[in-house]
């Protein structure tokens, strides 16, 4: 009985110095993955491109993109005023005299809009409308994915510094002073 009494306690000793490892290399891996200051010290440019890119897509940076190059290269359709009435209404008001164009078109869109509220509940969509809500979804799922695997990237923890931290706590520990004294005592 003494022998598994002794053998249990070496087991316990065991697999304490395999929990204070593990937890030890977790807050180690935990310190590296955190210290970003180190990380552009090692890989200055993967670094400071892995942080810009994640903080591209977490701003918005594609959809932002595109509405840009959308006012660069359309710039008649990205800057026309939103307007209610249809094109027809609109292509009329225009040939009116311009002194009475913005009142009346003022007039029209309040009753317009005022009739949509009641009669319709939702614009139908049109094409532009529709590429933004598909690129919204598309982007937005592979936006959410890159943005993931960025920061994953960023947070990664350095083979080198894991492998030194492992082989520094790797040794297990001696029997305490108190381990020994109860292991001296006499077996009864």
């Amino acid at each position: 009985m003494a022998d598994a009494t002794a053998e249990a306690r070496q087991q316990v000793a065991a697999a304490r110095h395999n929990a204070e490892t593990q937890l030890d290399a977790m807050g180690a891996s935990a310190r590296a993955a955190i210290d970003i200051p180190a990380k552009l010290k090692r890989h200055p440019v993967e670094t400071a491109g892995v942080l810009g890119g994640t903080a591209f897509m977490l701003l918005g940076g594609p959809k932002r993109v595109a509405k840009t190059a959308e006012r660069r290269f359309f710039p008649a359709r990205a800057n026309r005023p939103p307007t209610l009435l249809p094109k027809d209404v609109d292509r009329t008001i225009d040939r009116l005299p311009e002194e009475d164009r913005d009142q009346i078109r003022a007039h029209l869109e309040r009753d317009f809009s005022n009739y949509l509220q009641k009669e319709h509940a939702k614009d139908p969509s049109n094409g532009r409308h529709s590429f933004w809500k598909t690129y919204d979804l598309v982007l937005g799922i592979a936006g959410a994915a890159a943005t993931r695997g960025l920061i994953k990237r960023a947070l990664a923890v350095p083979a080198e510094a894991t492998e030194q931290h492992v082989e520094r706590t790797a040794q297990p520990p001696a029997a305490s002073s108190n381990q020994r004294s109860i292991d001296a005592q006499p077996k009864s």
